[in-house]
């Protein structure tokens, strides 16, 4: 039998105790916070640290020769697993493709056609378009073939839908259009019956509008 297995035997009490402090050292909630650039480094600082003491919490006098030349490099390979582990996903988070987006918010402007409405929308920009997020709670519910329908207006003239629902609450709207054409955002009441061929232009009953100015 190895003198290894002879130190673990002869002195499970030790074992125990020093299984105990290496597992709080894992439970440590600091250890698993978000990743951030100097994480790895403190994880190993920490584990390091811990290795000095828990050598000399485990030197016996006599017969645990074994036992000190383990416990250190043991330690510090733990400490290297998790520092790379770490390491990992901070290289993971890098490479998910994420894109670095950027947005802005715009207050809407009642019309007039209806009492008392008013919201706001947040605009992002993406690679793929533009996500508009549209908060008008006190538009009232539009039913039985009748809705809103968010437009854009470009400095061209030109108009664009990007989307319909029944009420202000937690609306997202999408347009595939460059912001830097885009002039106007506006909401319109609108009604699917009786408008036949007609069905994809706007009615021009403006409720809500805004200027687009990023």
């Amino acid at each position: 039998m190895s003198e290894l297995d002879n130190a673990d035997e002869s002195n499970p009490e030790a074992n125990a105790e020093f299984d105990a402090q290496f597992g709080a050292l894992l439970a440590n909630p600091t250890m698993w916070d978000s990743p951030g650039d100097d994480l790895s480094d403190r994880v190993v600082s920490a584990i390091s640290s811990e290795s000095v003491n828990a050598a000399a919490t485990y030197a016996a006098p006599s017969g645990s020769h074994g036992r000190r030349s383990w416990v250190r490099p043991a330690l510090l390979g733990a400490a290297a697993a998790i520092a790379f582990l770490f390491g990992g996903l901070v290289l993971l988070s890098g490479l998910s493709g994420v894109e670095d987006v950027d947005s802005f918010s715009a207050e809407l402007v009642p019309t007039g056609r209806t009492d008392g409405q008013s919201g706001a929308i947040t605009v992002t920009l993406f690679d793929s378009g533009l996500r508009i997020e549209l908060d008008a709670a006190s538009l009232p519910r539009r039913d039985n073939g009748s809705f809103y329908a968010g437009w854009l207006t470009t400095v061209d003239g030109d108009l664009f839908p990007v989307g319909t629902f029944h009420d202000g609450v937690k609306v997202t709207l999408w347009a595939g259009v460059e912001l830097e054409r885009v002039e106007m955002f506006t909401i319109t009441l609108e009604a699917a019956a009786g408008r036949g061929n007609e069905g994809q232009g706007s009615s021009g009953e403006v409720v809500l509008r805004t200027e687009i100015n990023p």
